[in-house]
């Protein structure tokens, strides 16, 4: 990443949509003093002080916009399919190695924060203090560090199980300390070998108490779950945000509840859908693919045909969320299963498909992901005073999400990274 010696820095876009919500701005442009945004508007208007020295770029074909924000990533895993208890196998120096090439990666993707939901021991504290003295750089952080979770439970492996209201309360003490900025919780079992993704985890009187704890500390606290019972639990806790809110019965049964979405809405939960990787989307492409190549054995068409349906009751459950208003917010669970640190566009084509416009959909990955994370004052939209975090993409990704896919430029605080 290079800092650009000039006090001020000009980026001026065919187009440049500022995130707040508004119509895009034709021959737009955004105005940068150090790490803070100096102003927004038409190019015309938006110009340096008579006389600054100013570093001028321009991208005539191509969307000035904030930097993007994935609440959702896992640093420490590769993204290719290698499930989670061999990622965790693996000696935390490897991990953390892993975790900079991920950081380093998504940044130059145009994603300038991100929140991790769970990585091993330190690793990614550590990984946040060499990116804040130079070492490396990297997306913006916000960690949880690791996952609370029943002993035995969905990311057990990580380091942080607890038991019982004490030791959940205990834990989130524990995690405050070492640098957690929110609490993540394994609501119910997930796809770690020898849990429970039908049933809760937790029960709710240690959920209530985790929670009340988390937010004593001005601590935001999101719930992973898997089942329908969990998401009920996570309400009922006042959770703040619900993660791939999967309606499953106890049986193992998919059905969607109405009720249980009205009640997500009236409490203003934020959902993250993570749809990429629930409708599993990289074996249904890989298959689509073969099919049409070499065609599929009989196993591999039953597979096909079940996760052709699986994505749909998705898609058709998230339609009828969103009318319900539910709010989403964009998190790919990149770096977990077959999920790579190079598909958020496809997360949000997924979630144009669900039923947002596609204007929700980018601002599902700027504004709302910010005000889902609180940081909706420093990072989001780009408004004077905010921080200078800019991605430039070729095409209009507010007409089509997949320009997201052509990125041409990246400013994280001010610093060009490309």
């Amino acid at each position: 990443m290079t800092q650009s010696n000039q006090s001020y820095q000009l980026i001026k876009g065919g187009f440049l949509f500022d995130g707040k919500g508004g119509a895009p701005i034709e021959q737009g442009a955004v105005l940068l003093k150090g790490d803070k945004v100096e102003a927004v508007g038409q190019s015309h208007i938006v110009t340096a002080p008579e006389g600054a020295p100013v570093a001028v770029y321009e991208y005539p074909d191509a969307t000035v916009m904030p930097g993007l924000v994935d609440v959702h990533t896992h640093l420490n895993y590769p993204g290719d399919g290698t499930h989670t208890n061999d990622v965790m196998a693996e000696k935390d120096d490897i991990l953390l190695m892993q975790s900079i090439a991920n950081a380093r990666q998504y940044l130059r993707l145009g994603v300038t924060t991100i929140r991790d939901n769970g990585s091993k021991h330190d690793t990614t504290f550590s990984l946040k203090e060499g990116i804040r003295r130079g070492l490396t750089d990297g997306p913006r952080l916000m960690l949880c560090g690791n996952a609370l979770t029943i002993t035995g439970g969905h990311m057990w492996q990580n380091g942080a199980e607890a038991d019982g209201v004490d030791e959940v309360i205990k834990g989130v003490r524990s995690l405050i300390k070492r640098g957690a900025d929110y609490i993540k919780v394994a609501a119910t079992g997930g796809t770690t070998l020898g849990t429970y993704p039908e049933l809760p985890a937790y029960n709710l009187d240690e959920l209530q108490a985790l929670t009340w704890e988390a937010h004593k500390f001005k601590r935001l606290v999101a719930a992973h779950a898997h089942a329908t019972e969990g998401i009920i639990n996570s309400l009922e806790a006042g959770i703040d945000m619900i993660i791939h809110c999967t309606f499953r019965e106890a049986d193992g049964s998919a059905r969607y509840r109405e009720d249980v979405a009205a009640r997500i809405a009236e409490a203003g939960a934020w959902v993250n859908p993570t749809l990429y990787q629930v409708t599993g989307a990289g074996p249904r492409l890989d298959l689509a693919e073969k099919e049409g190549d070499t065609g599929l054995t009989y196993e591999e068409q039953e597979r096909y045909d079940g996760l052709k349906r699986q994505c749909e009751d998705r898609l058709v459950n998230m339609r009828k969320m969103a009318e319900a208003g539910v709010k989403f917010v964009t998190g790919t669970d990149c770096g977990w299963g077959p999920m790579p640190f190079d598909r958020i566009f496809s997360e949000m084509d997924l979630m144009v498909q669900g039923g947002l416009s596609t204007r929700q959909a980018v601002l599902s990955a700027c504004r709302d992901a910010a005000d889902s994370l609180g940081l909706l004052d420093t990072i989001g939209t780009l408004e004077l005073g905010k921080e200078a975090d800019v991605a430039v993409f070729g095409g209009k990704p507010y007409e089509d999400v997949n320009d997201i896919a052509n990125v041409v430029a990246v400013f994280k605080g001010g610093s060009k990274v490309i």
